[in-house]
């Protein structure tokens, strides 16, 4: 008979047995509701990341071929004249560029070294013709001239400036695409093969093949239309960690079954938790938390994934922090020469009619508006300096309107080095004396500038008392400037800079407002007091 002492044994041992398989069924089933999908989500943000990167890159040669055209048809070049600007930048931009060619209303293709030649039949051509889009992006083509795989961005020149300049076809090379893109295959709008991964090998393919072994992910690149890149995954590497962990806890739970307690326990501390932490990492960084970051001291898998998210999320915050700070430059130098032609004539107009007694101190004026206005360097500067800066330009419109403008400037001294976005001022002064005064005629008015700090805010407010806006007007740019919407009928270039570069800067909570009551229209900038530059703030998140 089998005895008691047995029976215990073998019901303890059956009792641990089921116990130990229902731990694994339950291991099981939790990682694979946290480890794969965790996998599955840190997998699809790496190929959405190199699909922005690849995306900014596009529209950094994008950005560049644009200034081209603008510059030819704001200057009005022949041919000749665009040729010889493409070729100094073709040879600053080497690395990027295979060749820029100037396109003729013929579809001849011009350059300053080879004989020119027709696009008319090729497909990017015939595609840009028959849409309204700016431009198009070509599939890859191999260059003639040095056997390198080129796209070929077919951007329209408009205003059209003559029959001989209508479009600009810059060749860039793809290696760069290769380099970001490595080992995730790339196709382009027809299907094609551009970069393959490693699984795919070597063979170019226009279609990518998929079963029910392999997780597809896949990320469209935004600016070129239909190009997307594609990473096929197997999925027994989605789950490898799953039953690496199996291995280990089977082994663990037949060496030491006698403190199967402890074992559960030493499972969820060492296994569970960490990716329950690393899953609420993740959802803080999506809540939009960029301070946060995994914890790295682990030396097993779920630490490798977390030393992996980190890496990721200081490359995301670089390229959007330079896609910031390359949208906050452009924006800066669009506005520049705005005020460079009124003021020559002015200065013509006083030499020819008044002698040039007063021709020094307007050039002066006029040397420290440029100085101020069109200097390099940071995009912030003390409100001590840019008051400095609007006051030459309100001295310069006082000669010219001395009839009907004066000005006045009130402000805090201890808000004198604050730092605030440069060129916020002269373009609501602008505004106000176009729009607020001279339709006004001969009657004189005063511009009065106020900076004062308010809770733990900096307002800076631009009155004057000229022509009130009407309410139905008033609502319209409010509304634009709200929601940060370029509208030339509402707020015309100058106010919707002035605003959107604050919101770039400091956020949606802050920005531009105008109001116009009791004889006195306002215009109203608010800024915080206390605020970290953004190179700051990508230092720490570097630590």
């Amino acid at each position: 008979m089998i005895s008691i002492q047995k029976k215990i044994a073998l019901y303890a041992g059956g009792c641990f047995t089921l116990l130990f398989l229902a731990l694994l069924v339950a291991i099981y089933m939790e990682m694979n509701h946290t480890v794969v999908p965790l996998n599955r989500s840190l997998t699809q943000q790496v190929v959405n990341a190199r699909s922005q990167q690849i995306d900014y890159w596009f529209n950094q040669r994008i950005g560049e071929i644009d200034m081209l055209a603008s510059l030819a048809s704001d200057h009005r070049w022949t041919r000749a004249e665009l040729l010889q600007e493409t070729r100094k930048f073709e040879t600053k931009m080497e690395e990027e560029y295979e060749s820029i060619r100037v396109v003729d209303l013929q579809a001849n293709s011009w350059s300053q070294e080879d004989r020119p030649f027709s696009i008319l039949i090729r497909p990017y051509y015939q595609h840009l013709i028959e849409s309204n889009a700016q431009y198009v992006v070509s599939n890859p083509i191999v260059s003639k001239a040095n056997g390198a795989e080129i796209v070929v961005i077919l951007y329209r020149v408009n205003p059209v400036v003559n029959e001989e300049v209508v479009y600009i076809a810059a060749a860039v090379s793809i290696e760069k695409m290769k380099e970001i893109a490595q080992d995730i295959s790339l196709y382009d709008r027809s299907g094609q093969l551009i970069v393959a991964n490693a699984q795919a090998g070597d063979v170019k393919t226009s279609k990518h093949q998929t079963n029910q072994d392999v997780s597809l992910f896949e990320a469209t690149i935004n600016s070129v239309q239909g190009w997307k890149l594609v990473l096929e995954v197997p999925n027994s590497e989605l789950s490898l960690a799953v039953m690496k962990t199996q291995r280990t806890a089977l082994l663990v739970g037949i060496l030491i079954g006698g403190v199967f307690i402890v074992l559960l326990t030493l499972l969820a501390s060492s296994i569970i938790r960490p990716i329950q932490s690393l899953r609420q990492v993740m959802k803080n960084v999506q809540k939009g938390d960029q301070y946060i970051r995994a914890d790295e001291s682990r030396n097993d898998e779920i630490g490798d994934l977390g030393r992996s998210f980190n890496e990721m999320l200081v490359q995301l915050y670089r390229s959007e922090q330079e896609k910031k700070e390359s949208e906050l430059k452009l924006v800066h130098e669009q506005i520049k020469p705005h005020f460079l032609y009124n003021t020559l004539d002015t200065i013509q107009w006083m030499a020819a009619d008044y002698g040039a007694d007063n021709v020094v101190e307007m050039v002066e004026a006029l040397s420290t508006y440029f100085r101020l206005g069109l200097g390099v360097g940071s995009p912030y500067i003390p409100l001590e300096q840019e008051l400095y800066h609007v006051e030459s330009y309100l001295h310069i419109q006082c000669v010219r309107y001395e009839e009907i403008l004066d000005y006045q400037l009130h402000y805090d001294e201890e808000l004198l080095q604050r730092n605030i976005i440069r060129f916020m001022l002269q373009p609501l002064v602008e505004n106000a004396i176009y729009h607020g005064i001279k339709p006004l005629g001969d009657q004189k008015c005063t511009i009065s500038i106020f900076a004062y700090k308010k809770d733990q805010n900096v307002v800076i407010k631009v009155e004057n008392n000229g022509v009130m806006i009407p309410e139905q007007k008033l609502t319209q740019i409010n509304q634009a400037l709200v929601e940060d919407n370029y509208d030339s009928s509402a707020t015309g270039f100058g106010l919707y800079s002035v605003n959107h570069r604050i919101r770039l800067a400091f956020g949606a909570a802050y920005g531009l407002t105008v109001s116009s009551s009791g004889g006195i229209t306002k215009m109203m900038i608010r800024i915080p007091l206390e605020w970290e530059r953004d190179e700051d703030v990508e230092d720490r998140n570097r630590r």
